[in-house]
Parts: structure tokens; sequence; C-alpha cells
């Protein structure tokens, strides 16, 4: 009975919080299968509405290249990539197993064991980037339990040089044995302004998404992911005219609606 006693006063906050890390290995690149479908529109001044729909799907190489200080650094490589919009192929890299993507960039990824990037680069650069989706990966909080939530914020996307708003997405964390659900859930109404020098920047729209990670606890890895991202951003950029300082306002308006699958291949190959 006293060893009972000891044993529920010093393992019960264990099996209630428990802390959760992705694993890499050298000797075992992870490859997913991935998809991404959407449709959008974008408006701007001077021009009519512009619709638009993509499809990118192919595969994703994940090697460790090394572990050191507890962040491990990662080679992430898109392969076997065919890249649709408005219904034109724009890249077709199905017949290779080996050439990466010239459309998608290749990454080095650094990575902390629960999940958190701490630093990406681009080592072969593409015009479309998935930067934005390894953010989005779940970074486990110390102490997890079951229902535990906690939110993490990415950027909506990104152009050169200029900022763009911040978008929030909430977690929610479930044990079922070896395999973990964590969901993904955004409802965030947006309002966020930026000064980008002497320009201001006013975002409003709204973020309406949802997903579930499938992980497994015991191998550390991410078995499968689907989720749709829905978002209507307006931006107003105030600009001060250098000949007579008056204030000139351009709005923009974006939609979005995009699904998101990947999933990890049955078996393991180099």
């Amino acid at each position: 009975m006293k060893k009972l006693l000891i044993f529920l006063i010093l393992g019960f906050p264990y099996v209630l919080f428990s802390q959760v890390y992705y694993n890499f290995q050298k000797s075992k690149p992870i490859n997913y299968y991935f998809q991404l479908d959407g449709k959008g529109s974008l408006i701007y001044p001077g021009v009519q509405e512009e619709k638009f729909n993509v499809s990118v799907k192919g595969n994703l190489k994940i090697e460790m290249v090394e572990f050191e200080n507890d962040v491990y650094t990662l080679k992430i490589t898109p392969l076997k990539t065919i890249v649709k919009l408005n219904e034109q192929i724009v890249e077709d890299m199905t017949k290779s197993d080996i050439e990466s993507s010239s459309i998608i960039s290749t990454y080095e990824v650094k990575m902390k064991k629960n999940g958190q990037i701490v630093e990406m680069n681009e080592i072969k650069k593409g015009i479309l980037t998935l930067s934005q989706i390894l953010f989005l990966l779940p970074m486990f909080p110390e102490g997890l339990s079951p229902d535990k939530k906690w939110k993490q914020k990415i950027s909506a996307f990104e152009l050169p040089g200029i900022p763009m708003c911040g978008l929030e997405f909430e977690y929610s964390y479930e044990k079922k044995d070896d395999l973990s659900e964590i969901l993904l859930f955004a409802n965030q109404s947006i309002k966020e302004t930026k000064k980008d020098r002497d320009i201001n920047i006013t975002f409003t729209g709204k973020n309406n998404s949802k997903g579930k990670f499938s992980f497994n606890e015991k191998d550390g890895e991410i078995t499968d992911f689907n989720g749709n991202f829905s978002l209507d951003l307006n931006i107003k950029y105030e600009i001060p005219s250098p000949i007579n300082k008056k204030i000139e306002k351009i709005s923009t308006k974006i939609n979005l609606n995009l699904n998101a699958q990947f999933s990890k291949f049955p078996s393991q190959s180099n």
C-alpha cells in the first residue's frame, strides 16, 4: 500500500502532464505526400477583380542534417511536384525521383524538439513557398494534458518589402494511446495597423480556419493533416505625397479559400 501511495504521489502528475517531442534521425528521412487546392480573388485600384484557382501537389522529403544543442537542422525538399494555376500546368516534375521543384522553394530549417522553428533559410529559391505552412506545425508547450489549448501566430503571407498582418490559431491536444490528435481552429477578426517608413498599413478582415493533425508520440512524427483555411483581408495603404504632403489612400482586397492535406508515406525510402 505504501508503494502504491508513493507511485500515486510521484507518478500521477506525470500521467496528467507530459512533454511531446518531434524526433528526426539522419538514417531515416521522412517522406510526405502533400496537396493544396484553393481558389481566391484579388481586387486593387484600376483593375477588375482577378479570380484564380491553384492546385499544388507532390512529395516533401525531410532529412535531418544535424542535431546540436537540442535543435534539429532539417532539409525540406519538394519532389515530384505538379503545379497548376487556372488549370494551366506551370510545373510537372512527376517523372523525376530526384530533381527538386523549381517553383517551390527548398528550405533548411532549424527546429527545437517541441516544434518551435527558430530559423528558416531558402537554399533553392522558388516562386512559391511552403514556409507559412511549416510555421503551422504544432509547437508543443510544456506540461501537455488532455484538452490542453495554446495559441500560435504566423504572418498571413509574404510580399517582398511589405509587412503583413498576423494570423492567430488556437490548438487543442487530445491523447489517444500513442496517436494524439491536435485540432487547429481560428475565428479571428483581423484589425491591425503597421508602419513601413512613412506608409501606414491597416489590415481588417476575417480568418476562419480549421484542421486536424495526427501525431505519433512514440515515433515523434506527424502522420497526417487535413484542414481548410479561409481568409478575407482588406488592406489600406496611406501614402504621403512627396510633392504636397497629402495622404493618398490605396485599398486592396484579398479572398482566399485553401484546402490542405499531407500524409506520411506508409514505408520510408531514401
